[in-house]
């Protein structure tokens, strides 16, 4: 089969109710096949029922390797010294391809009447195909969901999603959470400093005061407890967390998720994932901003758009 399994496994003309070799031949292609070992920066495991002959073992094998293969090369896609814009771009690209995969096993589910019967070969490989592509989806948001300019969801959610699965049993899924700290979190500790900061780009950052005024001077940004100043403040602080700030937004959320989408690529960290860590930012209704508030209410016309756009200009 040619090009990825996620999407050869399910084409209608060459999908794997085209295959029809015989046990003995799967037997044959096992002898010599090789196991990849797990991905290094894997989030997720799959506990999936045992296959218990040769072609459903064959299969599963293959989709297995693909993962991890998959998975492993996340590191590539997102090299360290990538801009903010950089990863954005690589995640779309990436959420796009699993985004099909899912689309695609779903709708040969549906023509083949693919059903929960693991005892059924084709069965057991399509639904070991589905799990698989599910993780894809949950390891990017997992590793890389900050670069995300489209709501996050769980692993039930996607099953729903995509095969409107309300019953999905999450718990073949299981969280690496000691390789995690192994292989993943160690390494964030040294980047711990950025983490209070938000990293304004430009050793000039007069143009971000700028900017700032004529926000709130043109869409009420902020309500009267917070001052342009106070923002701005703690926008370029080195470490926010030594400032005893917080930032009452007046705009509407729609318009401050716009806001911070167009400020991004000013910043190398300044996005949904960190304004919620700041923990500074606190609604019209009082409450701290989430960065799933700023994801569920981005909009591509928010209110005054075209004075924000016109606005943001003077950073370009």
């Amino acid at each position: 089969m040619k090009g990825s399994i996620f999407s050869s496994l399910v084409s209608i003309t060459n999908g794997l109710h085209r295959d029809n070799r015989q046990e003995k031949n799967f037997k044959y292609l096992l002898s010599d096949f090789k196991l990849n070992q797990k991905a290094d920066n894997a989030v997720f495991k799959v506990n999936f029922k045992k296959p218990l002959n040769a072609k459903k073992e064959y299969y599963q094998k293959l989709i297995y390797n693909e993962t991890e293969n998959t998975i492993a090369l996340f590191v590539k896609e997102f090299p360290k010294n990538a801009t903010p814009l950089e990863n954005k771009y690589s995640y779309t690209l990436l959420l796009n391809k699993f985004d099909k995969y899912l689309n695609d096993i779903s709708t040969y589910i549906t023509k083949k009447g693919i059903t929960a019967d693991l005892s059924n070969d084709d069965n057991y490989i399509i639904n070991y195909l589905k799990v698989s592509a599910i993780r894809l989806y949950a390891e990017l948001q997992e590793q890389y969901g900050q670069f995300s300019d489209t709501a996050l969801f769980s692993i039930q959610e996607i099953a729903e999603k995509y095969f409107n699965d309300t019953d999905f049993d999450t718990s073949v899924f299981v969280k690496l959470e000691t390789d995690k700290k192994e292989e993943v979190k160690k390494p964030s500790k040294t980047k711990s400093k950025p983490k209070t900061s938000f990293g304004y780009k430009n050793k000039d950052t007069s143009g971000l005061l700028k900017v700032l005024n004529d926000f709130q001077l043109r869409i009420d940004l902020l309500d009267n407890r917070t001052t342009v100043q106070q923002l701005y403040n703690l926008l370029i602080a080195k470490d926010f967390t030594e400032l005893n700030t917080e930032i009452y937004l007046q705009c509407e959320t729609t318009q401050f998720s716009y806001i911070v989408d167009v400020l991004k690529p000013f910043f190398t960290g300044f996005n949904p994932t960190s304004i919620e860590r700041s923990g500074k930012f606190i609604t019209k209704t009082g409450t701290p901003l989430k960065a799933n508030n700023l994801h569920k209410n981005k909009v591509h016309n928010p209110k005054e758009k075209e004075e924000i756009d016109n606005i943001i200009q003077q950073l370009q």
